[in-house]
């Protein structure tokens, strides 16, 4: 009797951490290194991605990698022509 009381009253305590289903840290162990790697390279790609997002103005709205790409080397040639035109400025200012 004074058993199935002490089980009954542990259901009732709650966890403060979940625990994952054993088939999903079964699965988690049986990944190769060759997947592990994918799935690491795959995050660190993504960590790139949004990091370049950031940096480029409107970027953000840019969902697709190859579009962003593609803005990333416009706004380059934009940046290279601003610093042409503010070298030509200034030696034409430095000429007077």
């Amino acid at each position: 009797m004074e058993l199935n009381k002490r089980i009954e009253s542990s259901r009732l305590v709650s966890c403060s951490y979940k625990v994952k289903p054993l088939r999903l840290r079964k699965r988690k162990m049986m990944r190769t290194g060759k997947q592990h790697n994918q799935r690491v390279e795959g995050r660190a790609m993504r960590m790139k991605l949004r990091t370049l997002q950031r940096l480029i103005p409107g970027g953000v709205e840019l969902s697709e990698a190859n579009s962003l790409f593609v803005h990333t080397a416009d706004y380059i040639m934009l940046l290279r022509f601003k610093i042409s035109l503010l070298e030509a400025l200034t030696s034409q200012i430095g000429n007077k």
